[in-house]
């Protein structure tokens, strides 16, 4: 990649448009978790340059396996033209989420892999479980777990990896009331970055969170020319159970070695959710204790109690916002008003067997991509076997389908049924 741009201040609208790139500076974080910079600003390009430089951009994108990348001095109207570009020829090659951040130009691009989907989509479903069963009609109101939501303000435009909406029968456009992201090799600042930006759009929001995948080192692949890649392109492709035939533990997810190399590796597994206090105009994210915070670990041990509240409280807080929305709407039953209040959260959401089992799944099958994808760039005649072509299925990738809960046709995480 050469060359970012400068910035220039837009109208906001939805990324439908064409648009002109720019020039400036650009930061890319790859797979290979490298780290490049690249000052190439000047202002005598033609935009005839400067459009070919875009078209690089897109063509990068939906061309590489590259987990996570970031992009510096990007303007509205290149955000705009990535994003068309990507949607028209990249999401059939790669699915990529964006994130973009207009005050700071920044535009950060997601591959979700296995690791990432894996803890989000045990909670989609655990939420979505809760949340249809609310005894309200859903003609009336309804709060639908989503992983399609697309939010725009002043802060960010983006897809939360989670986002929780009330829809009423007397409101024009749905509520955001909770949203979480999920970060497998991303820096903290940047999904905190996110998270604030979409506080400060949303200083209703009930529930903000995080899923955090800490790699132990960050991976590096074999690369083309090391002993290592020698040794491995010297051989066929491994198929998934052939690979599985040379994992020692198949429950091992602190590392994932075959063949010498690592490809996956896993430090720890956290979730923190910070939930708006009575007084507050909104989430405080800076607390790091109290009753506005709660941290669950995951991995390497399970500590759950904290966080097990802390859900308990925020669906509390979904909890009196529908008995509020339902008090405001003149047709709605008493009977059904009781019900609600009648209602409540479980104590305990989240289940540590059905976790454990996605981290182990995600690790295998994020180890197995990262060696396919890899082994598919070399430079190598076409493999003798047909079947050595298949890339293994992401358990939680996500998929355009209907939610088994709710019945609702999203863009959901499949492949996460228990």
């Amino acid at each position: 990649m050469g060359k970012g741009y400068r910035s220039s201040h837009p109208s906001k609208r939805l990324p439908t448009a064409r648009l002109m790139p720019r020039v400036g500076q650009l930061l890319s974080l790859s797979s290979d978790a490298t780290i490049a910079h690249h000052n190439t600003s000047s202002h005598g390009h033609s935009n005839k340059r400067h459009d070919a430089r875009c078209k690089e951009i897109v063509q990068s994108l939906s061309r590489e396996q590259q987990e996570y990348v970031v992009y510096e001095n990007v303007s509205f109207q290149d955000y705009i033209y990535i994003a068309d570009q990507l949607e028209s020829v990249g999401y059939a090659k790669a699915w990529k989420r964006l994130t973009f951040l207009p005050g700071s130009q920044i535009l950060m691009v997601v591959s979700p892999s296995a690791a990432h989907e894996s803890v989000l989509s045990i909670l989609m479903e655990d939420l979505c479980a809760v949340l249809v069963n609310l005894p309200v009609p859903r003609k009336i109101l309804a709060c639908r777990t989503l992983a399609n939501n697309y939010l725009n303000g002043d802060s960010i435009y983006a897809i939360p990896d989670l986002c929780i909406q009330m829809e009423s029968s007397t409101s024009v456009w749905p509520r955001p009331l909770w949203i979480m992201e999920s970060a497998f090799a991303q820096p903290d600042a940047d999904v905190m970055r996110k998270l604030h930006a979409y506080v400060s759009d949303e200083p209703n929001l009930l529930v903000v969170g995080k899923i955090t995948l800490n790699q132990a080192t960050p991976y590096r692949s074999p690369g083309s020319k090391g002993s290592i890649a020698k040794e491995l392109r010297s051989s066929e492709l491994l198929t998934k159970e052939e690979w599985g035939d040379r994992l020692g533990d198949l429950d091992a997810i602190s590392q994932v070695v075959v063949d010498g190399h690592t490809w996956f590796s896993l430090s720890s597994v956290e979730i923190h959710l910070w939930v708006r206090q009575p007084g507050d105009t909104r989430i405080v994210l800076d607390r790091q204790e109290g009753d506005g915070y709660a941290l669950g670990t995951l991995y390497p041990t399970f500590h759950l109690d904290g966080i097990n509240k802390a859900f308990r409280h925020g669906l509390g807080l979904v909890k009196e916002t529908i008995i509020r929305e339902l008090e405001k709407i003149s047709d709605v039953e008493q009977a059904t008003i009781r019900s609600m209040e009648d209602w409540s959260p479980p104590s305990q959401l989240l289940d540590p067997t059905w976790l454990s089992r996605a981290l182990k799944n995600a690790a295998q099958i994020t180890a197995y991509n990262r060696y396919y994808d890899w082994r598919s760039k070399l430079k190598k005649k076409p493999y003798s076997r047909a079947k050595r072509h298949t890339r293994a299925s992401q358990t939680a990738s996500r998929d355009v389908s209907t939610c088994k809960f709710c019945g609702l046709s999203n863009n959901s995480i499949a492949g996460s049924s228990r």
